[in-house]
Formats: C-alpha cells, structure tokens, sequence
C-alpha cells in the first residue's frame, strides 16, 4: 500500500508539475485544459500512477523467485534452461530494449492514431505519460513471462528428496498473486479509462482506431491467464515427484524393520494417500481464484461494452 501511495504520488506531482509548467510557459487556460484531461478526461492521475507503483514492486521483488528456486534446490538438480530463464528475466538491458521498442509503438498510436485534444507542449506532456504506462506495462509482462518460463523449466527437475514436507515451493503461490492482481488492476484501469477518452481521430482508419487501446489488454491477458493458474500445475507434479520420492525412501527404511509385508504396504498406501490428498487439497482452484478469471474477461468486454 505504501508503494502504491508512492506511485500516486509520482503521478500526481507529473500532473501538477506539467501543469504549473504550462502555466509559466504558455498560460493559466493551457495549464487548466491539461490538468482537466490528466485527471479527469483520461484518469492518467490513476493510471500512471498504477503503473509506477505496480513497476516497482515486480523491480524489488525480481529476485524472490529465483531465491525460492534456488533455496528448494540444489544447483546440479535444475535444469540448463531454468538458468537461461533466469539471466533473461533479470536481464535489465533486454528489458529496456524491450520496453523502448513499445514505447515506439505507443508513440505512433497517441501521436497519429488516437490523438489527445491538446496541442504543443500540453500533447507532448500527455504523451510522454501514456508512452511511459505502455514501457513499464511491457517491463512487467515481460517479467511474468520469464518467470512463467522459469517454473516451466522446472517440469524437467529430478526430485530426490520430499520437498512438499516443507513447503519449499508454497511462497510461489505468493509470489504470482501478488504479481499478477496488480497487473490485472493497471490494466484494467487504463484500458477502461484510454477507451473511453475524448480522442480526435485524424488517421485514415478514424474512430476504429480506438481499438488499438486495448492492445496492452489483449496482449496480457494470455501472459496472466497463465502465469496465474499454470505455476499450479507445475507446483503439483513437483511436489507430486518429492512424494514418490519420499514413499521410495520410506520402503527402503521399514525393510530393515520388524514388520510384516503387508504392514509395510499398508503403511506406504496410507502415507502417499494422504501426502497426495494434502496435495490435491492444497493446490486446487478455489472460490477466491474465480475474480481473477472474470476480471481478466471483464478487462477486455467492458470497454467494449461501454461503447
């Protein structure tokens, strides 16, 4: 919460600096019709500021993914593309080629296709703020797309140990909520607040061009849909492993006890029955999951609707 009161905060000192600039530069009528359409006409106040708060907090907790990996396991255990994975993901260099390269884009649509009704430095203060929102969205699904590779890579891990007995993996879980609801969130508000903004369309393709405004919501809802239900997927047959693990552990230690064949079979079918109904239990979707589902749909068919 303090992050996002920070990010607001940013935003709304771009505001306000932007127009107190206006203000001194071109005149008091310049600087109102700005901060009119920054706050209200656009939401970008809301908007931007989203951004930067949801920016930052996947920046400042890039590394808690691979820190719970590697804490899990050992560094012969992971396979080579986890760690090709990994150096992509926290490659800053590729991810501000990455995001410059959409920003370009975002630059021709604000700039030819959808543009502000301002004009001179007010326009350029408008679309400085816009651009920015497309970069750090791009930096953040970028993110999760790596991310979403590295728990991937961990299909091809071979557990030798029981790590569903500690919960290694469970801040995983964490980790994607956290992420991904404030992804949701940025994007839904500034779809839904671009999408319905009073642009003066000039292009060829006129007001049809206002569909390019729900690109970063046609673009993330694939990267969120996954990245918010498969790590499950892969959590199980991980832990689901560390279990076979375990029970083939277990059957070597009660050979060399004084039981009975069938003691011993009973004892394996009673321990993996339960570990694999903890499991099930522990990983499957419920209730709670169901806003992510329907705020991704909603993100992209309100807008639309509200047309």
């Amino acid at each position: 919460m303090k992050t996002l009161f920070w990010g607001l905060t940013a935003s709304l000192i771009y505001g306000v600096g932007g127009a107190a600039l206006l203000w001194f530069l071109v005149d008091l009528a310049e600087a109102t019709t700005f901060l009119l359409h920054y706050i209200k006409s656009f939401n970008v106040l809301v908007s931007f500021g989203l951004s930067l708060a949801t920016a930052w907090i996947v920046f400042r907790s890039q590394r808690t993914l691979p820190t719970i990996i590697s804490t899990a396991f050992e560094t012969q255990e992971l396979p080579k593309n986890y760690y090709i994975y990994r150096n992509r993901f926290l490659n800053a260099s590729r991810s501000i080629a990455f995001s410059g390269f959409h920003i370009v884009g975002a630059w021709i649509i604000f700039s030819w296709l959808c543009q502000f009704p301002l004009y001179g430095m007010s326009e350029l203060l408008m679309t400085f703020a816009t651009c920015a929102q497309y970069g750090l969205g791009v930096y953040i699904g970028r993110k999760l797309f790596y991310a979403g590779m590295m728990l991937q890579s961990l299909l091809g891990t071979k557990v030798s140990r029981n790590l569903f007995r500690d919960r290694k993996l469970d801040d995983i879980n964490t980790y994607v909520h956290l992420a991904s609801t404030l992804t949701i969130i940025f994007v839904y508000v500034h779809v839904r607040s671009y999408y319905g903004g009073p642009f003066v369309f000039n292009s060829p393709l006129g007001e049809s061009a206002r569909l390019f405004v729900i690109l970063p919501a046609i673009i993330a809802t694939p990267v969120l849909l996954i990245f918010n239900f498969y790590p499950r997927a892969v959590l199980r047959k991980v832990y689901g492993e560390s279990i076979d693990a375990e029970v083939a552990s277990l059957r070597e230690t009660l050979n060399n006890e004084a039981l009975t064949p069938y003691e011993r079979k009973s004892y394996l079918i009673e321990f993996d029955k339960m570990s694999r109904d903890e499991l099930r239990y522990s990983l499957q979707l419920t209730l709670s999951d169901l806003p992510i589902g329907f705020t991704i749909l909603i993100m992209i068919l309100d807008p639309l609707l509200k047309r």
